[in-house]
């Protein structure tokens, strides 16, 4: 049986509001009751992550910024690794001056931009953090946990991810949350190296971790898992790459936790 349940949230556990619904939020709290662990793993910023354990009154691990940081569950900060500082930079200054996208970066508590249009696909209401603009010749490029670029034109977004891989390697990890947001974190982690943190600190196997995702950035987790889930509503490359992958619904119909609730509670 699976004792570590690891859940993306946009797309997957929360809802197309962006929200956790109450039965969701229900059967979450059973399966904590039952001695399971829950996982929470989003390229959400940590604070923005905190905000919704805490609203759930919970004690979970969580992996944020697409495993940039990662926490116990006493809140404790149990691994990070930022972008190296030249790698930052020369990412930042690739797309500075392109009108179709946004460069947004997290960088300690904090959330910089460097455009708000919104048919950039910019979505300020996703995060509580106030939104600060910058431009790259005055910018410090120390401690950056992600970088990422949002944009409706999507060929220019996979062009960029072509050249970003080709040109840095394994120097950094980037990959698509959605079709029209291309993150990019340090190349000596991501979400499926943050749950071989969680596993390892619990002394439980990857073979008992049932995982649920929808996204590109969720894929070496899934492959790692005992048993993977994705979305109905999932990235088609996720779904050819994972082709034995279990689809399990929507999320806007609750699918995570009524799937949940049908392994573990019924």
């Amino acid at each position: 049986m699976y004792r570590i349940i690891t859940v993306d949230l946009d797309g997957t556990l929360l809802s197309p509001q962006n929200k956790i619904t109450k039965y969701t939020k229900k059967i979450i709290k059973l399966l904590l009751s039952k001695g399971l662990y829950v996982v929470f793993a989003s390229g959400r910023h940590h604070i923005d992550m905190m905000y919704i354990r805490d609203s759930l009154n919970i004690k979970i691990f969580m992996i944020t910024s697409n495993g940039a940081k990662i926490y116990g569950l006493d809140n404790q900060l149990i691994f990070e690794n930022d972008l190296n500082i030249d790698i930052a930079s020369n990412l930042i200054y690739l797309t500075h001056l392109d009108s179709d996208i946004i460069t947004q970066v997290y960088q300690n508590d904090h959330w910089y931009i460097n455009n708000s249009k919104i048919k950039n696909n910019f979505c300020p209401s996703l995060s509580l953090l106030q939104y600060q603009y910058f431009h790259p010749d005055t910018f410090n490029f120390s401690k950056i946990s992600k970088i990422f670029f949002t944009s409706n034109n999507f060929k220019k977004l996979f062009n960029l991810e072509k050249h970003i891989i080709d040109s840095l390697d394994k120097k950094v990890h980037a990959s698509f949350s959605s079709p029209g947001c291309l993150e990019v974190i340090s190349g000596k982690t991501s979400k499926g190296f943050g749950l071989k943190i969680i596993s390892n600190n619990l002394g439980i196997s990857l073979k008992e971790c049932i995982t649920f995702g929808n996204g590109m950035n969720d894929y070496d987790m899934l492959k790692i898992s005992g048993k993977a889930c994705i979305m109905e509503n999932s990235d088609l490359r996720l779904k050819n790459i994972l082709p034995h992958a279990e689809v399990i619904g929507n999320n806007k119909d609750d699918s995570v936790a009524v799937f949940l609730n049908k392994m573990f509670i019924i």
